[in-house]
């Protein structure tokens, strides 16, 4: 089991014994709407005093995008072109859907700034018409709309759009060269790599940048020799976009090309910048350190033999104690070549720094056959033992554990640390393995051993997951240092092995005068804790002190996953009508992770009790399939809170006959039951193979206001393997607002991909998000596709508001798992929300429904 404390500012997750920052996220606000607001600017839009009509469709934007609608579409219809211009400005900040087909007649209005507001509109909401109708704008007599023509048009995707953009290579205006060539990469169609080969040489280093990266985008072999022309550019952008564009399109021929940019050295000439127009772009913005970098990428992406050669050429100039290393990452990303090369190199007398990068490299590419040319290199001194350790602990092989644990006592007290971290991250705890048991017990009876070393060798038993840690373990968890102490009891839970020997241990630690020591002891318990620590707790619970039942309530909420008795199950129930508050929702929550069809019963007893209590029924039953028939009960609750928690729980164990029901949900008022319930029908359609019978309703809640709803419909779709148009996916990458939105159509276009399919327009809208982005969380999805790991745990998140130290009950939340649905709804009475077989991966909270734009 794990246990998040999180906050709106802090995100801390402990798992299995690990504590890590996963994220740091300030809370949004959202613009309260007074209800009279819609009608207050209904009414000045059709004022006959136009300054009243401006001011009102300035205040349009302000207004959610489903109220504003049809106040928009007035104020473009207006007689006063600042009216109809602040309308489109309003129709772009709310992404108005086919905004594009309203402002088509504009494109031949007289006023300029309605043209520009036209274009400008259609790229943020282009039609198939709107898109067709921007060619003529091309020939527009300001360079400014024609600069914003050609960019909606290559926004729109639309290979419509290729034809006119090719006539407009050639326009007069750079800006408008350089657009044209920008959209052209944009749009993908091979159609465009011959007559944008012919502008790489065009007289201006803007156009030749902008070409350069088009070619790249386009990814066709045929540019090949004009981009190794252009690498040698007086210009460095320019060079910087081609070594960039030969990475995508991983032509061999353009190693040796590339690989001269390792000698690359800062030349920069100040009048490059300028033509016999005048200067029309800045000073350059990099120097021969970014393009040798680049061309470093570019080697990696290109990954032939030569371009392995040439990068481990560069290896021994590496700085190996550095977290990120471009080298070592261009290897990594050209693979196999590398992973051979690399491990002939270790075979040879390569220098430290060469031998530790390799090392590090092949432990990243997790190459089985790299581990015995790794510790024999170890052994010669050829990898320096700190970088080969690391690198075996990268490998994640358990074959490599008898060579770290030998440099458990080594003199070095660096390399020990490593050794004793190496060990641990080799170890799974439902894997028992004890041959670390002896080395640890006897580095921590010599005396001299630090500090630092004791608690790692103490984390180092726990993850052994031996019974045979029980002995070294169980005396120090009295131990006066309250770091080992701590350590101890972590470990304990961290075992998996329950006994009644470590059960009185926990139980006692629940007494210890440290806060943290308790808080722990609890988890531990919720780990391993078995049914008789249960029933122990369940005495507890109902006669400690308050500031106590949260840490019991814990406890035997998971130590009850682990007992079968009826007669608990029947006590806890019993234990449910007198308990207070903060002790109900932990009873609650056990019976839910307690098997059997007596704590399934003891649940459906309480489906008339309080709101509080049917919150947390609904989400007890998760563990429940047996009494399904309560969970459909519950999601025609009056209380939107039961019915998001029912629709989650059935998200567990719905079959196709509950598929109807959870779509009419789609539709609920409530983000937090609608958002559910497309999560549901994602994770249904993928067990009962009903991609089909769910594909329908999630398309369509694709286009739903709410932001949560189409980011879940869209990871509910690609779970499920169901698909829409892909061009839905591709438009909501590019234009949604919402972050969510457009990392759920991140990895909806990235699972299309792995499935095959893809036609390769979700490709190009992944390369175009992964260059183009700006918010740098959706630009790295869209580079490096969501991993889902098949590994689940129980998880147990307490929810702790910004400028608040302790959970706070009925906190609305959003948690974001690891494979991209969202869960929404409220905190039980405790500040806490539980969630059964979570995927392992990070684990995040993000801004509350009500608040997400």
């Amino acid at each position: 089991m794990r246990t998040v404390l999180s906050t709106l500012i802090r995100r801390t997750v402990v798992a299995a014994g690990l504590a890590a920052a996963v994220c740091t996220l300030a809370p949004s606000a959202s613009a309260f709407v007074w209800p009279n607001v819609p009608d207050q600017i209904a009414r000045a839009l059709t004022s006959g005093d136009v300054n009243e009509r401006r001011i009102a469709a300035q205040r349009l934007r302000d207004l959610p995008a489903e109220m504003a609608v049809k106040l928009v579409q007035i104020a473009m219809g207006d007689p006063d072109t600042e009216v109809r211009v602040r309308g489109a400005e309003a129709a772009i900040a709310l992404k108005i859907p086919k905004a594009g087909d309203l402002v088509i007649p504009w494109l031949s209005e007289n006023d300029s700034r309605l043209r520009l507001a036209a274009c400008d509109t259609i790229r943020v909401a282009p039609t198939d018409r709107s898109v067709v109708a921007l060619g003529r704008v091309l020939d527009d007599p300001d360079v400014h709309v024609r600069v914003a023509a050609a960019a909606a048009m290559g926004a729109s995707t639309l290979p419509d759009a290729v034809a006119p953009l090719l006539r407009h290579l050639d326009d007069t205006a750079p800006e408008a060269r350089a657009e044209v060539a920008r959209a052209l990469g944009r749009i993908g169609d091979l159609r465009a790599v011959v007559p944008l080969i012919g502008k790489v040489q065009d007289s201006v280093p803007e156009v030749r940048k902008t070409v350069s990266r088009a070619l790249g985008d386009l990814a066709d072999t045929r540019a090949t020799s004009a981009l190794m022309l252009a690498l040698t550019d007086a210009s460095m952008d320019v060079r910087l976009s081609a070594v960039e564009a030969l990475g995508k399109i991983r032509s061999d021929e353009a190693t040796p090309a590339v690989t001269a940019l390792l000698e690359a050295r800062d030349t920069t000439d100040p009048n490059m910048y300028a033509y016999r127009g005048g200067p029309i772009a800045a000073a350059p913005t990099v120097g021969a350190s970014e393009v040798r970098d680049a061309a470093i990428r570019a080697l990696g992406r290109i990954g032939s033999d030569a371009a392995v050669k040439a990068l481990i050429g560069v290896l021994s100039e590496d700085d190996s104690l550095t977290g990120r290393s471009a080298v070592r990452e261009a290897l990594v990303e050209a693979g196999k070549p590398a992973a051979t090369a690399l491990i002939t190199l270790l075979g040879a007398s390569p220098t430290p720094s060469a031998a530790a990068g390799a090392a590090l490299v092949l432990g990243t590419l997790k190459a089985p056959e790299s581990e015995k040319p790794i510790t024999l290199a170890m052994q010669r001194g050829t990898v320096p033992l700190r970088h080969g350790l690391r690198a075996l602990a990268m490998l994640g092989s358990p074959t490599a554990l008898p060579t770290v644990l030998e440099q458990i006592d080594d003199p070095d007290p660096t390399v020990r640390i490593e050794a004793i971290r190496t060990a641990s991250s080799l170890l799974d705890p439902a894997k028992p393995d004890g041959r670390a048991v002896d080395p640890a017990r006897e580095a921590l009876k010599d005396a001299a051993t630090p500090m630092d070393e004791r608690i790692e060798l103490v984390k180092l038993l726990g993850r052994t997951g031996s019974p045979r840690a029980h002995e070294v373990l169980l005396p120090l968890a009295k131990a006066k240092s309250l770091g080992v102490r701590s350590a101890t009891i972590e470990a304990l839970g961290v075992l998996r092995a329950g006994a009644p020997a470590v059960d009185e241990a926990l139980l006692e630690a629940l007494n210890d005068e440290q806060p943290d020591i308790r808080q722990k002891a609890a988890m531990a318990l919720a780990r391993v804790g078995t049914a008789a620590a249960a029933g122990k707790l369940l005495e507890r619970l109902n006669i400690a002190a308050e500031q106590d039942r949260g840490a019991i309530g814990l406890a035997l909420s998971g130590s009850l996953a682990r007992a079968t008795d009826a007669k608990l199950a029947e006590r806890v129930a019993a234990s449910i009508s007198s308990a207070p508050d903060i002790a109900r929702d932990a009873l609650i929550e056990g019976l839910g992770r307690m098997p059997g069809d007596a704590a399934g019963k003891a649940l459906a007893s309480m489906a008339s009790g309080s709101v509080d209590d049917r919150r947390k029924v609904a989400e007890a039953l998760a563990g429940h399939a047996e009494q399904s028939a309560v969970a459909v009960k519950f999601l025609a609750d009056a209380d939107a809170g039961v019915r998001a928690n029912a629709a989650w729980s059935l998200g567990h164990f719905g079959k196709k006959e509950n598929i109807a029901q959870l779509a009419a949900l789609l539709k609920d008022p409530d983000v937090a039951v609608a958002g559910n319930a497309a999560a549901a029908l994602g994770r249904i359609g993928k067990r009962d193979g009903a991609a089909k019978d769910v594909s329908t309703h999630l398309c369509a809640a694709t286009s739903d206001t709410r932001s949560y709803v189409r980011a879940n419909a869209l990871t509910a779709l690609s779970i499920a393997g169901a698909s829409c148009d892909t061009r839905i996916a591709d438009s909501l990458l590019s234009r949604d607002a919402s972050e969510a939105v457009r990392l759920a159509a991140a990895d909806f276009l990235g699972r299309s991909i792995a499935a095959g399919t893809d036609d390769g327009s979700g490709k190009r809208a992944l390369l175009r998000c992964a260059s183009e982005e700006r918010n740098a969380t959706v630009a790295s999805r869209c580079a490096k596709p969501l991993a889902t790991s098949a590994e689940t745990d129980d998880l147990v998140l307490y929810v702790v508001p910004d400028m608040r130290s302790t959970p706070l009950a009925r906190t609305p939340f959003t948690l974001i798992r690891p494979d991209g649905l969202l869960r929404l709804g409220l905190a039980d009475r405790r500040g806490e929300v539980f969630e059964r077989a979570m995927p392992h991966g990070t684990v995040r909270l993000g801004v509350p429904p009500s608040l997400a734009k």
